[in-house]
């Protein structure tokens, strides 16, 4: 009786060919998976950056808002010199108003919101006293002392506010991030278990 001179079945030689071919697609995919996984943890942790320093760059605008004004009050000996300060004033503030009002719509936290909307409500009720102040400062020939009187230290609650928001959303950004890391390590945990199980498949397979 002959003798069978190699493997049958599954382990006969086109089976193990296509076996291998297929655990080393396999192999690959699960290589490819990995270096997704921390494309996206990168995207991800990058997009919650942007989105957290949001409030860091309102203090800068609004801090330039601020000066604008004490540029206005120092600068402005006309009517005509007053349009233009005033201008540039009115659009910082309203470039102010519109960063906060995106800060909102992008964030999804209440407490920083609330203190947000505080914010903005404040903002717009300070508008109206330096469009008050503007009044006394031409009362006064643009002198500045009197119109400066009248808005001084208006802006400091404001600016608190703002210190507020951005330590809520400090401690918003450390919590997301801690997420984001936990679920790029589950991943990565996955892949890396399937990627031995394939190796073991490797070790054992038949060579022959």
């Amino acid at each position: 009786m002959a003798k069978s001179n190699g493997h049958t079945g599954f382990f006969s030689s086109p089976w193990l060919t296509l076996a291998r071919i297929a655990f080393t697609g396999i192999f690959f995919f699960w290589l490819y998976w990995i270096g997704i996984s921390t494309k996206d943890l990168d995207d991800k942790i990058n997009a919650a950056s942007d989105r957290y320093t949001a409030i860091d760059t309102l203090q800068i605008e609004y801090k330039s808002e601020i000066q604008e004004w004490k540029d206005l009050l120092l600068r402005s000996n006309s009517r005509d010199t007053l349009n233009q300060n005033w201008l540039r004033f009115d659009t910082q503030h309203r470039n102010v108003a519109t960063m906060a009002q995106d800060i909102i719509a992008k964030n999804d936290v209440r407490s920083i919101n609330q203190k947000m909307t505080g914010f903005i409500d404040a903002h717009k009720a300070n508008y109206n006293q330096y469009k008050s102040s503007v009044s006394i400062l031409i009362k006064n020939k643009y002198f500045p002392g009197p119109a400066d009187s009248a808005v001084k230290g208006i802006d400091r609650p404001l600016l608190d506010t703002l210190k507020s928001a951005n330590d809520d959303m400090r401690d918003e950004k450390i919590r997301t991030n801690d997420s984001l890391i936990a679920q790029a390590r589950n991943r990565i945990e996955q892949s890396l278990f399937a990627l031995g199980f394939i190796g073991l498949l490797a070790i054992w397979m038949p060579k022959h």
